[in-house]
């Protein structure tokens, strides 16, 4: 199993890779995020956030997840970083584009943005591009 694609940030004015796919793709040695409360490699992330297939979370849930995120992306930028639920397109893409809206990474529709960047088919449900679309507006400040 491997990751579906990345984005690369700019967080501290450093470059950050961030792979997503399924969470049981983690790669060796990347700090993951998982969103899937049944993956085999839930065990090894370092964030969780359990969010139900095709659902979305708390948008104050996800954003405290993220602040930690991109916290650890600002003190150790060279590291790898991975988020994934199931299938990381969903709930995965979800997370990236808001975490890219957090580092100020996103110009226009972030959900576009990330579907350019990532996987054309990422978030998945009118839910999720609900609360992406949304989540720029909820205070998330630019980190870089």
């Amino acid at each position: 199993m491997t990751p579906r694609g990345a984005v690369t940030l700019l967080v501290g004015g450093w470059p950050v890779r961030v792979t997503g796919g399924p969470f049981d793709a983690l790669p060796p040695g990347a700090r993951g995020l998982c969103l899937e409360p049944r993956a085999m490699r839930a065990p090894e992330a370092e964030w969780r956030l359990d969010v139900p297939d095709f659902g979305v979370p708390e948008p104050e849930a996800l954003r405290a997840v993220l602040t930690e995120m991109l916290a650890a992306m600002r003190a150790r930028p060279q590291d790898a970083f991975h988020v994934g639920c199931r299938a990381g397109l969903g709930r995965t893409g979800m997370a990236l584009a808001c975490l890219a809206q957090m580092a100020g990474a996103t110009e226009g529709d972030p959900v576009a943005w990330l579907r350019a960047r990532y996987v054309a088919e990422a978030i998945e449900t009118p839910e999720q591009e609900a609360l992406v679309r949304g989540f720029g507006s909820g205070g998330a400040s630019p980190l870089r």
